[in-house]
């Protein structure tokens, strides 16, 4: 019986990392712009080594940024587990994404303010994942409904959810300087799409 339930829980986990996995490479395609391949490219060696390149560049800084994304949604869904197998507290488990989260304790205040919200972002997130563990349902979907019942009760998570990555957001940005204008620019296009795709994903769960 113990055995059964262990293989149910990690088809939880894996639905809500797959989840999340998808989320990121949606957004990841949505913010960063993709070079596009023309037929006469292929006939001039120089431009489409310049091609190349950039598509490379695309390539390690797509995966750069999903993997961003997901820094702190797999912190928290591994916390999630943990808790749900009654393998720690809550109270250890705080202590616990702390400990993985602040790097440099001595670090300058603007990124012990970073460390902070990513931090109060993971305790969100990980409630939430356990909410959804405690669903005994095995897809993603059907875990959210099952747990919130309503929209408008998922919708409120949602909004938790974006208010805690703001602050995230706002706080990494305050650690960029002036020339790097790119960097504001993408964060604003992820926080905009994310919120359409939560919005259009809410309306989904709960209509079909």
């Amino acid at each position: 019986m113990a055995k059964q339930q262990q293989v149910i829980m990690e088809d939880d986990y894996k639905s809500i990392l797959d989840y999340e996995t998808k989320t990121a490479q949606i957004i990841t395609f949505k913010v960063l712009e993709r070079p596009e391949l023309s037929a006469w490219m292929i006939l001039m060696p120089i431009v489409f080594i310049l091609f190349m390149q950039r598509h490379q560049k695309y390539y390690q800084s797509s995966k750069g940024f999903s993997a961003g994304y997901l820094y702190t949604k797999k912190i928290a869904l591994d916390t999630a587990y943990r808790i749900y197998n009654h393998q720690i507290s809550r109270e250890e488990a705080q202590k616990s994404v702390a400990k993985t989260i602040v790097k440099n304790p001595d670090a300058e205040a603007v990124v012990l303010n970073i460390y902070c919200q990513q931090i109060e972002e993971i305790k969100v997130v990980y409630e939430h994942y356990l909410a959804l563990l405690s669903s005994k349902e095995t897809r993603h979907d059907q875990m959210v409904v099952s747990y919130y019942r309503t929209e408008d009760n998922y919708l409120d998570y949602v909004k938790r959810l974006t208010e805690a990555e703001l602050a995230v957001t706002i706080a990494a940005t305050a650690n960029f300087k002036e020339a790097e204008v790119e960097v504001p620019e993408i964060m604003e296009k992820m926080e905009k799409y994310l919120i359409e795709l939560r919005l259009e994903e809410a309306n989904r769960f709960f209509t079909q």
